[in-house]
């Protein structure tokens, strides 16, 4: 199933991130998804899938006489780690028919269209580290990548002209995103800034003010911040961006197979939970305008 042997702490630490900074969990949530996870992996150093397994698993939370709920929560945890080794590419996809999740499917969280350009107007361009963030903003929403992918975008993958920008997803994946007339105005504002200092030699779209690359924890406090400062009453995180580029593009009327290319989403059952948010949003607008709802 592996193509080598991992270490469990290295993937442990990575779906930590994940769980922080794409899909911007609470810390006890985090806690308690890790807490699980290391109570099964226990104190093996690399990852065995057979520990993760019902039949394993299940046998050792029975000898530690843990209660329905608790089995159901590991069950959960498991679930989520698992899927998230599967879609990155560090294991292959296994058969997860046998591993039901316990927990109700959340609807995502999203930004309404005015919230968005609020975040976005909330910086200029008089200087670089303003001007990249605005423009990290707009270009999160705009493209509706992934905090991975934006961190990882080089100068090479924008083309101004042709405007579109080549992004690489989960397990290398590459896709072509178009670029919208207001983003464009954007990075033609951003880039001269970006590139004012020939000491700078780092060929990423988006870095530091030291020329250093940005890593998931930057930008991730340049979204949580942004909102405090501009008055978003809203838990904020970088994926809010993404789930809101998705949900907008729905309610506009475009397709779902489409909004899947957009998002680079494998299977279209991944893009449909956003079309529950859509469904939610028509059923508001319904009873406030219908003279028959």
């Amino acid at each position: 199933m592996m193509k080598q042997k991992l270490e469990i702490n290295l993937l442990i630490d990575s779906f930590k991130d994940f769980l922080i900074y794409e899909k911007g969990m609470s810390e006890n949530t985090v806690s308690a998804y890790l807490s699980d996870i290391n109570k099964v992996s226990g104190k093996e150093k690399y990852f065995d899938i057979e520990k993760f397994l019902p039949s394993t698993y299940l046998k050792s939370s029975k000898n530690k006489n843990y209660s329905g709920s608790t089995k159901k929560r590991i069950q959960s945890s498991i679930n989520q780690f698992l899927k998230y080794l599967i879609d990155e590419n560090y294991i292959a996809n296994i058969e997860m028919n046998n591993i039901s999740i316990m927990t109700e499917k959340k609807l995502p969280n999203v930004l309404s269209p005015n919230e968005i350009d609020i975040l976005i107007d909330f910086y200029d361009h008089d200087l670089f580290i303003s001007s990249r963030n605005k423009t990290i903003i707009d270009f999160m929403y705009s493209t509706g990548c992934r905090v991975s992918e934006l961190i990882n975008v080089e100068e090479s993958d924008i083309d101004i002209e042709e405007a579109f920008v080549r992004l690489e997803g989960k397990g290398s994946k590459q896709r072509i995103v178009p670029l919208g007339s207001k983003v464009l105005i954007n990075l033609e504002n951003y880039l001269p800034l970006r590139n004012k200092d020939r000491k700078n030699k780092n060929n990423k779209l988006f870095i530091s003010k030291s020329y250093k690359n940005l890593d998931r924890t930057a930008v991730f406090r340049i979204i949580k911040s942004t909102g405090v400062k501009a008055g978003i009453n809203k838990e904020l995180y970088p994926h809010i961006l993404r789930h809101s580029a998705a949900t907008h593009m729905l309610e506009g009327g475009c397709d779902l197979r489409t909004v899947q290319e957009f998002l680079g989403h494998s299977s279209v059952s991944t893009t449909q939970i956003y079309t529950k948010v859509t469904k939610a949003f028509l059923e508001e607008a319904f009873i406030e305008s219908h003279p028959r709802s």
